[in-house]
């Protein structure tokens, strides 16, 4: 059984408009029809009363009724045939069908024939039976409500005003639909990063105002990411030109010290300034990485082969000689994307493993049957807790016992891959492995030759 609430609401609108107009339509024609069947009926009594009268009045006007039966006198008409029974015999048809009665006239149809007056004489101890023969000479099989071009007429009216009235209903909607998909595509795509797309406000109310509020918020959003941005990008910039000096002041002072202790001081504030310059270069990524997709950027796709572009990343980390890699990959696979943000999702993820990882690292490399391509790296360290899945991937965040900063890391690093990920149309995920280290897997949509 179809479950209705899976149904679009539009869908939903639209079997409702069908149905109400195939109900209507068929409670008028059952309405129209037995109105057709009651007005023939009362036509045809109407007749049968007349030739009733003349019989009776020629009976009555004879000179010598006295010695004449009523059921002598007949009617000659190829629309009526009249039929004399004695009042002893009852009237039975086991073919007919009772329809009613008016003016005690007793009304039957067959499928012989279409109506069959029965009048009962108490008087003369008779029953009349009037059948209505129009159109059947032959005695051919009659169909009820057998309407001719003038009979027909109603109905043909009747369609085309519910044929108009459906119409009427659905194009209104079918416009509103298409409206809201409209709302729909433009909320969508600027979900995406288009954050100049803006929805049409000359729609249909109260859609305008729906339209209006959402470009009110897109606005303010634009703004506010802009303002991000330039303030992601400008402080580096202003945080760098003090971390220059101090590294000139550290250089200064260890040529003109021969103390070790403040050499190893000196040696500290080194390490700090690097980690802070790291900080700064990552932050500097991760702000591009969330800037507005542009068109230009596809410009910078390159068909690249995957396995010469890991061994060429893994080459450059220099891992602890100490991890085995491992690369599930076909060697002919390549890859169509933006080799920046591949990099930058490969490294990530690949320090990442190497700073909990025990001894080895896997990095897989698949096509699904739907065309996407599945990318993954999983170690062999301690995993991650359920409940930080998500967490992870939040810049700056942390975790409290066996990922932590004493292993190496400035927070970003996930971000980045996230970041990087998405900007390849794709989605990442992280999971426990089967031996309990953590399994990060992006699922790109882009299809891989």
């Amino acid at each position: 059984m179809v479950n209705m609430s899976r149904v679009s609401l539009f869908t939903r609108l639209y079997i409702s408009i069908a149905m109400a107009v195939v109900i209507s339509a068929t409670v008028t024609f059952i309405v129209i029809d037995d109105y057709f069947i009651q007005s023939d009926i009362e036509e045809f009594v109407k007749h049968t009363d007349s030739v009733y009268q003349d019989l009776l009045s020629a009976f009555e006007a004879a000179p010598n009724k006295e010695n004449q039966s009523l059921s002598n006198y007949q009617y000659n008409s190829q629309e009526i045939e009249v039929h004399w029974l004695p009042l002893s015999e009852d009237f039975a048809c086991t073919t007919c069908e009772y329809l009613g009665s008016v003016d005690s006239v007793l009304i039957y149809t067959s499928d012989m024939y279409e109506f069959i007056a029965v009048y009962t004489l108490e008087e003369y101890k008779l029953i009349i039976k009037f059948i209505d023969n129009e159109n059947d000479a032959d005695h051919q099989p009659k169909i009820i409500a057998n309407y001719d071009l003038d009979d027909l007429a109603p109905f043909i009216l009747l369609f085309t005003v519910l044929t108009s009235i459906g119409f009427t209903i659905y194009w209104p909607v079918r416009s509103m639909q298409k409206q809201i998909n409209q709302l729909i595509q433009t909320q969508k795509d600027f979900g995406d990063g288009n954050m100049k797309v803006r929805s049409n406000h000359k729609l249909t109310k109260p859609l305008n105002k729906l339209a209006d509020s959402f470009n009110t918020m897109a606005d303010s959003i634009t703004d506010t990411v802009n303002e991000n941005q330039i303030f992601a990008q400008a402080v580096p910039h202003e945080v760098r030109t003090p971390l220059s000096r101090i590294q000139l002041a550290t250089g200064l002072l260890r040529q003109n010290s021969a103390n070790y202790f403040q050499h190893d001081l000196l040696h500290n504030i080194d390490t700090y300034i690097d980690d802070i310059d790291e900080l700064i270069s990552q932050m500097v990524e991760f702000s591009k990485l969330n800037n507005v997709t542009r068109d230009e950027d596809y410009d910078y796709y390159q068909t690249i082969n995957f396995v010469a572009f890991i061994h060429s990343r893994v080459k450059v980390l220099k891992p602890n000689k100490k991890l085995d890699f491992s690369l599930n990959v076909d060697d002919n696979l390549e890859i169509t994307t933006n080799p920046v943000y591949l990099r930058l999702l490969i490294d990530n993820l690949v320090k990442n493993a190497m700073a909990y990882a025990k001894y080895e690292i896997i990095i897989s490399l698949k096509l699904n049957n739907n065309g996407s391509t599945i990318f993954s790296v999983e170690d062999d360290g301690p995993g991650i807790p359920n409940q930080d899945y998500k967490t992870i991937f939040i810049p700056f965040s942390r975790l409290d016992k066996s990922r932590s900063r004493k292993t190496g890391g400035l927070g970003l690093g996930l971000a980045i891959s996230k970041a990087a990920c998405k900007k390849m149309n794709g989605d990442i995920s992280v999971i426990n492995n089967h031996i309990g280290g953590a399994k990060f897997t992006c699922i790109l949509t882009k299809k891989v030759t």
